[in-house]
C-alpha cells in the first residue's frame, strides 16, 4: 500500500510538472506565433504606385510584398513591420517616404500577412526574409538594389540589423525600438501576458527560455558584440523615453554602435516610438526625421554623401 501511494505521488508530480513545462511552452509559443493582421490596404488608397511581388527567403521561404515605385533607379528602402503586424501597418508612413522619390519594398514577414512560413523567432529566423529581399531588388532593373535603405520596428529592427551584418548593399538604417537580444524581449513579452498575482512563475520561464531557444539555432544572438560589424553605414536609432527599461537598452546599444569616416551613427529620443504609440504631432516629427535620415545617408543621385559627423541627439520630451 506505502508503495503503491508513493507510485501515485510521484505520478502525480509529474504530471504537474508536464502540465507546468507544457503551458509554459504553450505560452512562449503564443508569444512568439501571434495571429496574422488580416487588415490589407490597397496603396493606391494612398496615391502610392505599388507592383504585388513574390519572393523567396534566403532559406526558401515564399513572401509576399509591395514593390512601391520610385525616381526610376532610385535605391531602395525596405520596411520592417514589428512582431504581430502586416506590410499594412507600415503604409502610411511610407508615402513620405516615396514623396521623397524613393522606391520602397514592403513586405510580410514569414507567418505574417500573406507570407507563407510559421511565425517568429523575434528576428532571427526573419534575418532571411530580409536577405531574399535583397537578393530579389538586386534582380531587378528599375531599382538600384546595390544601395538599400532599411527601416525596421522591433522584431524588424533588430532582424534587419542581424541582415545588414551579412549584406553590405544595406548601407543606411534607421532602427525603432531595437532590443538587444531575443531573450530579453522574449521575457518581456511574456512578462506583459502574467497578470501581476502570477509574478512569481517568470523564474520557472526564465529556466524554459534556454531550451526552447537552444532548439531553434543559432540560439540567443546578441548585437551587443556583433554592432562592430556595422562600420561604414550610417544608423539611425529612434529610442521612447516612455519605458526606462528599453530607453536604458537602447541607449547601450547607440553607444556600442561604430563611427568612423565612412558612416555615423544618431539618435532620435521621443516621448514615444511607433511600439509603444504615435500620435499627431508625434508622428508627424517621427516620419520628418525619418525621411531626413534617408535623404541625407541614401542619396538618390548616387554622389558623394556629405562628410560623416558625430552623432546628433534630437530630443522631443
Amino acid at each position: 500500500m506505502a508503495k503503491n501511494g508513493a507510485v501515485k505521488t510521484l505520478l502525480g508530480l509529474l504530471l504537474v510538472i508536464a502540465l507546468l513545462v507544457g503551458g509554459a511552452y504553450a505560452l512562449l509559443y503564443g508569444v512568439t506565433h501571434p495571429p496574422r493582421e488580416k487588415t490589407q490596404l490597397d496603396p493606391a488608397d494612398l496615391l502610392l504606385r505599388a507592383e504585388d511581388v513574390t519572393f523567396h527567403a534566403a532559406d526558401g521561404v515564399l513572401l509576399s510584398g509591395w514593390l512601391v515605385k520610385g525616381t526610376p533607379r532610385a535605391p531602395v528602402i525596405v520596411l520592417c513591420h514589428d512582431l504581430g503586424g502586416s506590410r499594412s501597418a507600415l503604409l502610411n508612413s511610407a508615402v513620405s517616404l516615396n514623396r521623397a522619390g524613393y522606391a520602397l519594398l514592403v513586405f510580410d514577414f514569414r507567418g505574417h500577412g500573406l507570407s507563407m512560413g510559421s511565425g517568429g523567432y523575434l528576428g532571427v529566423d526573419e534575418k532571411s526574409d530580409i536577405l531574399g529581399a535583397i537578393a530579389f531588388l538586386k534582380s531587378r532593373s528599375d531599382v538600384d538594389g546595390s544601395r538599400v535603405g532599411l527601416w525596421g520596428i522591433g522584431m524588424g529592427a533588430y532582424a534587419g540589423t542581424l541582415a545588414a551584418i551579412d549584406s553590405p548593399e544595406i548601407v543606411a538604417l534607421a532602427l525603432d525600438s531595437l532590443y538587444p537580444d531575443v531573450t530579453s524581449q522574449l521575457e518581456r513579452l511574456v512578462r506583459a501576458r502574467i497578470p501581476p498575482p502570477l509574478s512569481f512563475v517568470m523564474p520557472v520561464l526564465h529556466q524554459i527560455y534556454r531550451p526552447y531557444l537552444a532548439l531553434r539555432p543559432p540560439g540567443n544572438t546578441s548585437l551587443s558584440t556583433s554592432l562592430g560589424a556595422l562600420s561604414g553605414r550610417n544608423v539611425l536609432l529612434i529610442v521612447a523615453i516612455d519605458s526606462p527599461e528599453r530607453y536604458n537598452e537602447e541607449k547601450a546599444l547607440y553607444a556600442a554602435l561604430p563611427e568612423g569616416p565612412q558612416g555615423g551613427k544618431s539618435l532620435l529620443e521621443l516621448k514615444a516610438s511607433v511600439v509603444t504609440g504615435l500620435y499627431a504631432e508625434d508622428k508627424k516629427t517621427y516620419d520628418q526625421a525619418i525621411v531626413r535620415f534617408f535623404t541625407t545617408n541614401l542619396p538618390k543621385n548616387g554622389g558623394a554623401k556629405p562628410p560623416a559627423k558625430k552623432g546628433l541627439q534630437v530630443l522631443e520630451r
